[in-house]
């Protein structure tokens, strides 16, 4: 049994984990990072890649200031990472579209905006409608289908390469003398006055505090440090294309034209539990939806296709917890890891060092589900 000690030990090598773990070696803490072996397509390894705000934080208004101020952090944090490792993260802030098919849809998203507006503090929601001819407008090199009845704009939103931010981060974390711990899946977790103690097949790690951000792992091993956090899977499937032109310059949350060309087409929403294989039922519904919006796209060839799963608090909304019965341990789950990975590398990191609580933080408690820690 091979034995390691450090200050933090984060649980989870998906995009949450890396960036808790990153932010926390640029603070100067001697952090492990354990990784299970999974070939499966997992959150992090299987999304969209969009750094995205409208549409997020219904009923939840301090969620709405928490994705504002971590994707005013974006840009820099992007900057900085690019300049530590030399990748190019692919990132683009050219604001993003939620496109209407018919007035029913565009009615909805109207209602949605004041809704939102309404229930912020600040009396008002950055996301406008635009109508057919000003969206038509905003894309001059491609034709709009005929049942598109107008759009949302936010210019708040973007994305990023979401491999490429994962493999940034986790060099970044590495270089900067994280140690990283492939191949572990934790078994054991013990908790004392002073440490605690996780055990995996081969190795023994010893560690002032503990992040659990695995996923949708994280009720069973949160479980063992006296925390319940309730977290479910959602499939969701996407389909890329061949490459072409650029000629799609805004991000949507169901359409998106990358860096080389080709059109990414998604995503779905499916309760199916942990099964992870496609459906070609609903993959053809994708590709339809996609060609009502822009028919143009029937002409692309269809390369590839997966599937993946989301790990979704009851909500929808992040979950932030520190055990109560085992002071120094945390849980961190959350669907949204790209968009808030500016936030969770800063703000968050000093809360888990350094016990700064941000305002209004306790709204990210699981007690507003009415659940209790683990006894």
């Amino acid at each position: 049994m091979i034995k390691e000690n450090a200050e933090v030990v984060v649980v989870g090598g998906g995009v949450i984990g890396v960036s808790l773990a990153y932010g926390m070696v640029k603070k100067g803490a001697k952090v492990i990072l354990i990784d299970k072996v999974d070939n499966r397509l997992t959150a992090s390894r299987g999304n969209f890649g969009l750094v995205w705000f409208q549409g997020k934080g219904k009923g939840m208004p301090r969620y709405v200031e928490w994705c504002i101020e971590a994707i005013e952090r974006w840009p820099e944090f992007a900057e900085n990472l690019e300049t530590e490792t030399g990748f190019d993260l692919n990132y683009e802030k050219t604001g993003g579209l939620e496109i209407c098919l018919g007035e029913e849809e565009h009615q909805e998203r109207v209602n949605f905006i004041e809704e939102m507006s309404h229930a912020s503090r600040s009396g008002r929601y950055d996301c406008e409608m635009i109508s057919r001819k000003e969206l038509q407008g905003m894309l001059p090199k491609i034709k709009l289908g005929k049942e598109v009845s107008g759009a949302s704009f936010c210019s708040h939103d973007g994305c990023v390469n979401p491999l490429i931010l994962l493999k940034a981060m986790n060099i970044s974390f590495q270089q900067k003398g994280g140690g990283y711990r492939p191949e572990q899946s934790v078994q054991k977790i013990e908790c004392n006055s002073n440490d605690f103690k996780i055990e995996t097949g081969t190795h023994s790690f010893k560690a002032e505090k503990l992040v659990i951000a695995c996923g949708l792992m994280t009720p069973k091993l949160a479980g063992m440090v006296g925390m319940k956090v309730p977290v479910i899977p959602e499939r969701g499937q996407i389909l890329v294309t061949e490459r072409t032109s650029r000629v799609f310059n805004y991000p949507t949350a169901g359409i998106r034209q990358n860096y080389d060309g080709s059109f990414m087409l998604g995503s779905s929403h499916e309760a199916v539990g942990y099964n992870i294989e496609t459906s070609y039922e609903v993959l053809q519904n994708i590709a339809k939806r996609a060609i009502r919006i822009l028919p143009s796209l029937k002409n692309l060839q269809l390369i590839r296709s997966w599937a993946a799963l989301r790990v979704l608090t009851p909500d929808q909304k992040p979950v932030y917890l520190e055990s109560d019965q085992y002071p120094g341990a945390h849980a961190i789950t959350s669907h949204s890891g790209v968009s808030l990975a500016s936030i969770h590398s800063s703000i968050l990191v000093e809360w888990i060092l350094e016990e700064r609580i941000p305002p209004g933080f306790t709204a990210f408690h699981p007690k507003r589900f009415n659940v209790q820690e683990a006894i």
